[in-house]
């Protein structure tokens, strides 16, 4: 069995990874097997699939009562879409609010001039996605490929299909009969709830007594941390189970979209009120108030904050500076999130922001490395054309050697040349997390009480007053 989340082909940066070439190879296969095991129905004489899919709407119901077939479709890098409006998909989808500044005035009414110049009223956008004029669910791909770019936002629907690109950046669709019609990266988004804040989500009210959804009372003493060790060992099996169960996801929906409006609405607040200190070597902030607080104890839903927030910092830095820290990474963020039932804080630490692909910046290297290929070949051809005329009016081999020397020396300069580029982007270390290290280090000087015990060595638990 393969299971697969997908939000777009451009997530993560290197060829090597999921957003990279060797991750669209393997995408690329995985459409191919789709369409192996769920051929075009017989009985659909009209075409309807194909013109829908020719469309570009993303499907969001089945075709049959008993259809469970995967589809493909040009998802979007919305988050939930068919399960919010539109609005609040864009609002809350992590790739807007970076580029677009969602966590202030200025970004919502830039959601709003792009939402304009689509031609999609608030009062369309703001309806369930499902209930949307068909119309305008028609054109909304075509016109996200029209305007996004003048915003910046560059890959937020996959490209058109044709016959030497394919159906690159295409996402993956079940249907339940009529039960439900979820995305892979839907499911992704709601099993990842489920690890992190279990079905029914927490909530802390202003007395600090925390609640989940149904309106029960949450424990706030755990000092050894048995009873939190016990949740999530019951999440992971609740998470396990949903994998197979269509009415389990659907229940766990709601706690998906409750953990990122907190991330919205933790990020902003941390925005605004520049809680967010910039130390020597990295930036740091904690959530120790609010409402949310709660939902952060988890590392999982801690780092995706993190990350959203390092990601809306590294694009002020771009917009500011006109790039992005060192090799186009963000400064490293430190997140420390309040477990008051415990007394400790758990620390994230995370590579900062401009993790995403720069298509334009990729673009650039692309041309540069071509242009580069292409006076390399040039030089060669006037080397081989000097050689044969010297043959010629010397009529001798003799300096043969002598030239073979230089041809080498000059192939030494130009390879250099060339790998003088990639050793600024691919030098030792780039792109790895050294937080654990750090922490391991930190903790040697200082005999603070801390408790490293996660799979992520940049996770650590800090006895509240340590930090």
């Amino acid at each position: 069995m393969t299971g697969v989340g997908i939000s777009s082909s451009h997530n993560s940066g290197g060829s090597a990874g999921w957003g990279g070439q060797r991750g669209e190879r393997i995408r690329q296969i995985l459409r191919d097997e789709v369409r192996r095991l769920n051929p075009p129905d017989p009985a659909d004489t009209r075409g309807e699939t194909a013109r829908g899919e020719a469309s570009g709407v993303i499907p969001t119901t089945a075709r049959s009562p008993t259809d469970t077939a995967i589809r493909l479709s040009p998802e979007p890098r919305f988050l939930l879409i068919r399960h919010w409006s539109l609005y609040d998909s864009m609002l809350h989808s992590p790739y807007l609010a970076a580029r677009l500044h969602i966590w202030s005035d200025v970004g919502r009414k830039r959601l709003h001039k792009l939402l304009a110049k689509m031609g999609v009223s608030l009062s369309q956008c703001k309806q369930n996605y499902t209930h949307m004029d068909m119309e305008l669910k028609r054109g909304l791909r075509h016109s996200l490929l029209t305007y996004a770019p003048m915003y910046g936002l560059d890959g937020l629907v996959p490209p058109p299909a044709n016959a030497g690109r394919g159906k690159e950046g295409w996402g993956f669709v079940r249907s339940w009969g009529w039960k439900a019609c979820l995305s892979a990266m839907d499911v992704g988004v709601i099993i990842g709830a489920i690890l992190e804040v279990g079905k029914f989500g927490i909530r802390t009210d202003a007395t600090g007594r925390s609640y989940d959804q149904r309106g029960a009372k949450k424990e706030i003493i755990d000092e050894d941390g048995s009873q939190e060790t016990q949740a999530w060992v019951e999440r992971f099996w609740e998470a396990y189970d949903a994998l197979g169960d269509i009415e389990a996801l659907k229940q766990a929906l709601p706690t998906a979209q409750l953990l990122h409006r907190a991330i919205l609405r933790t990020g902003t607040s941390l925005l605004e009120k520049r809680q967010i200190r910039h130390l020597q070597a990295f930036r740091m902030a904690v959530v120790k108030e609010g409402p949310d607080v709660q939902l952060f104890t988890h590392p999982a839903a801690l780092t995706k904050l993190a990350l959203w927030v390092g990601e809306a910092i590294a694009e002020q830095e771009k917009e500011q500076r006109g790039k992005v820290g060192k090799h186009g990474k963000g400064t490293p963020l430190v997140m420390a999130g309040l477990n008051e039932a415990r007394g400790v804080y758990v620390v994230v630490g995370t590579g900062g922001g401009g993790g995403v692909v720069d298509i334009a910046l990729q673009e650039k290297r692309k041309q540069k490395v071509e242009a580069k290929a292409k006076k390399k070949l040039e030089r060669r051809d006037e080397r081989e054309r000097k050689r044969s005329e010297r043959k010629k009016r010397d009529g001798s081999d003799e300096d043969e050697n002598e030239e073979e020397e230089e041809e080498e020396s000059e192939e030494d300069e130009e390879e250099s040349d060339d790998d003088s580029d990639d050793d600024a982007i691919d030098e030792r270390g780039y792109g790895r997390n050294r937080f654990g290290n750090a922490f391991q280090e930190v903790v040697d000087e200082t005999n603070a009480r801390v408790r490293i015990d996660s799979f992520e060595s940049c996770v650590v638990e800090i006895k509240k007053e340590d930090l």
